[in-house]
């Protein structure tokens, strides 16, 4: 039977312990609105790795965002025996991600999975694993040195820039006014803000006015956009770097009357993003594959353990979500 571990780390606080069927983890105060999975919230101890079972320590960016739930599924789906999760929530801190980092080496895991918040920040993290004899595998998003990773399984997040910059470029019959609200701290977002950019490229009549990073989430990216639609009153298209900032953005706009008039494209292809391109909230959204990303990672993990080799990058496609591709059953 497969066991999965809780850990959170809280300086001079009792451990807090947090059951779940599947996946246990520390979660700290949610980030972002988004609510994730439902999970148990009755106190246990942590069960002991069995006998010659392996543990798999997974440091994830941000678990209030449901799409790492869903890597996490992945992850589990693909955890062979008696083997061992340990999951530990940075809540997009790239200190606690550090510091979960190195709990995970004192106890010993075999491999790390990591989803850097900081693709350059997390290099001491490298070193710390490295020096440990721990081998690391990076999932969803790639870290700036990637001599000390194994391998990286990510959705191919330059191309959904561009499946989304293109579909907005259409939309707006090539011209208008276009902010894009970015985090480019992490590669993954800063792959896909290339890659809208290298689509709206072929159309010189769209204008990107202005290119501000944010906190991704639904409540950080809204006052941001309240003030981008005061500063650009004629603007048309808005690049968000996930479906939960694009969502915070669409509710500024509805705010201020603007849904007609401004379209608005994230990635992910999450629920909540669908459901807010059927409801007219958002134009287009990249779709990514969460279990997939997180199934494949854990597969090269144990490829990696047993000292075979690996492709250094693995890409997961991605797909453009409008109302008509979700119409058409695509």
């Amino acid at each position: 039977m497969k066991k999965f571990s809780l850990i959170a780390v809280a300086l001079f606080m009792a451990i807090a312990l947090v059951a779940c069927s599947a996946v246990t983890t520390d979660s700290p105060a949610a980030a972002e609105p988004s609510a994730p999975a439902e999970q148990s919230t009755e106190a246990s101890a942590e069960a002991p790795a069995a006998e010659g079972a392996i543990k798999i320590g997974v440091s994830v960016a941000d678990q209030s965002n449901p799409f790492y739930i869903e890597i996490l599924d992945g992850m589990e789906s693909a955890v062979q025996g008696d083997d061992q999760l340990i999951v530990m929530d940075a809540g997009f801190d790239a200190a606690k991600q550090i510091t979960d980092i190195e709990d995970m080496i004192q106890q010993g895991v075999s491999v790390m999975m990591i989803d850097p918040v900081d693709s350059n920040g997390i290099q001491a993290s490298l070193n710390a694993c490295k020096a440990a004899g721990i081998p690391v595998v990076c999932y969803n998003s790639p870290v700036d040195d990637t001599s000390l990773v194994a391998s990286t399984v990510a959705t191919d997040n330059f191309m959904a820039g561009q499946l989304i910059g293109e579909a907005l470029g259409k939309a707006l019959e090539g011209k208008g006014q276009v902010v894009m609200l970015t985090y480019n701290v992490a590669q993954v977002c800063a792959d896909r803000a290339n890659g809208f950019k290298d689509a709206l490229s072929k159309y010189p009549d769209i204008e990107i006015v202005e290119e501000q990073e944010i906190q991704p989430g639904v409540d950080t990216a809204m006052p941001v956009m309240e003030n981008m639609l005061q500063a650009y009153p004629d603007l048309t298209g808005v690049f968000a770097l996930n479906d939960p900032s694009a969502i915070g953005c669409a509710a500024a706009v509805d705010s201020a009357g603007k849904l007609g008039q401004i379209k608005i494209v994230g990635v992910d292809g999450s629920e909540d993003g669908m459901a807010a391109i059927k409801e007219g909230k958002m134009f287009a959204s990249a779709s990514q594959d969460p279990v997939e990303i997180g199934k494949q990672s854990i597969e090269i993990a144990y490829k990696v353990i047993a000292g075979e080799t690996v492709e250094a990058d693995i890409k997961v496609p991605s797909a453009l979500v409008t109302a008509e591709t979700m119409e058409a059953g695509e």
